[in-house]
């Protein structure tokens, strides 16, 4: 299995467990899914892949889709989130596959071409964004579309402009060329089109998080692992239980996401 997750504890039982939780309790990720899903336009008949499935959240809204015709085909790296995945949706339209994102060029090869390719609160936490936009390419239909999401404040939704600062075109040529770090709408924009991808829309998406599910969210091991240098699991639930009980139960959070819909310049007429 490669290593290719910006953060390993995706792949830990206790970040299924916990995020099967937290999809029951709160309406974070079917919201987004519905979104990606709206976006993508799918229809009766299809053939679509849920590019990191998870535990199945956005399988089981394409699937509603497809109604009784077509086919889902959906991928996700961690054994843990599939076996939720698996609880939650059974279909016989519904496959699921434990794979690596970049390996799906050679996972489906003997399978129909997709006719969309949703990812969602995924993609932007990658490693290899290129080698999978190149897997893609081989298993896109020529008129098919390849839509996923990104947050804030990974995302700037705006163009930022090449600095002429040694620190920051760093990370903007790192953004430029290899989709990692912070992007903006230019540095995307260069990204995609340099694996022959290109933009047919974008939409912003915007709701407001509840303490309670800031609490519930910071629980996924997931979602505090990102310290360094880190702190043990435990630690980190007693500094949030803390940090609920100090801050004021009312206060909010605003979560903005950018939808990118893009397709191959590749394409046959």
């Amino acid at each position: 299995m490669s290593d290719h997750l910006s953060n390993r504890a995706w792949l830990e039982e206790e970040t299924a467990r916990r995020y099967k939780i937290f999809v029951e309790k709160t309406t974070m990720y079917q919201e987004l899914s519905q979104c990606l899903v709206d976006l993508a336009g799918i229809e009766p008949g299809m053939q679509v892949l849920d590019l990191g499935c998870g535990t199945g959240v956005s399988t089981g809204i394409v699937l509603a889709r497809l109604e009784n015709r077509g086919h889902v085909c959906a991928v996700d790296i961690s054994g843990p989130m599939l076996a939720v995945a698996r609880e939650q949706v059974t279909s016989p339209q519904v496959r699921f596959f434990e794979a690596d994102a970049a390996d799906i060029a050679e996972l489906f090869q003997d399978e129909p071409l997709f006719d969309r390719v949703v990812c969602s609160s995924v993609f932007w936490q990658l490693r290899h964004k290129s080698q999978v936009l190149t897997a893609l390419q081989r298993v896109l239909a020529p008129d098919g579309l390849f839509i996923f999401n990104v947050p804030e404040p990974y995302f700037i939704f705006k163009n930022i402009p090449r600095s002429p600062k040694v620190s920051l075109l760093f990370k903007q040529l790192a953004a430029e060329r290899y989709g990692v770090g912070q992007q903006d709408l230019r540095t995307m924009e260069l990204f995609l089109n340099q694996h022959d991808f290109e933009p047919v829309t974008t939409k912003e998406f915007t709701r407001v998080r509840s303490s309670e599910e800031s609490h519930l969210f910071f629980q996924l091991p997931v979602a505090s692992a990102w310290m360094d240098p880190p702190l043990d699991y435990e630690t980190r639930l007693a500094l949030l239980d803390e940090a609920r009980q100090l801050a004021e139960p009312d206060k909010t959070v605003q979560q903005r996401w950018i939808y990118f819909v893009v397709r191959s310049k590749r394409r046959r007429e």
